[in-house]
């Protein structure tokens, strides 16, 4: 009977770890998806916008809210994620869109000793575009 009940606390663990390991994917992938439709329509080059009637993400712009971005990223995930682990990487996909990568450190919950399910720390990361459409 005791060495069922042991079985029975190991798969638990591991149960527990895979569910924190998807909770870490959804929130990278939540946070990819929010900051780049955030991203998007904040680095509008307004000017241009207002010359043209055309629309487009103005670089500099987007490099101003790069602190902006990896605090939001803070944010938006929960402590499952390493201090200092995370990273946010933001760039133009064209003139009306933005990639934004968001990746980190996860750790696991229990973490069996001597690496029974694994390593302490899993790689996170996930990537999201966010597009602009302007109808006429």
């Amino acid at each position: 009977m005791p060495a069922g009940v042991l079985i029975v606390v190991l798969l638990a663990a591991v149960t527990v770890d895979a569910a924190a390991a998807f909770l870490a994917e959804r929130e990278a992938a939540g946070a990819a998806g929010s900051l780049a439709n955030d991203l998007v329509t904040m680095a509008i080059d307004e000017a241009h916008l207002r010359r043209s009637g055309h629309y487009r993400v103005s670089p500099s712009r987007l490099a101003s809210l790069s602190q902006w971005s990896h605090r939001t990223a803070l944010d938006r995930l929960s402590a499952v994620f390493e201090p200092n682990s995370v990273v946010v990487k933001v760039s133009t996909v064209g003139p009306t869109a933005v990639r934004v990568s968001v990746a980190g450190m996860a750790r696991r919950v229990i973490g069996l000793p001597a690496g029974v399910n694994g390593p302490r720390l899993r790689h996170v990361e996930a990537h999201a575009t966010g597009h602009v459409y302007l109808s006429r």
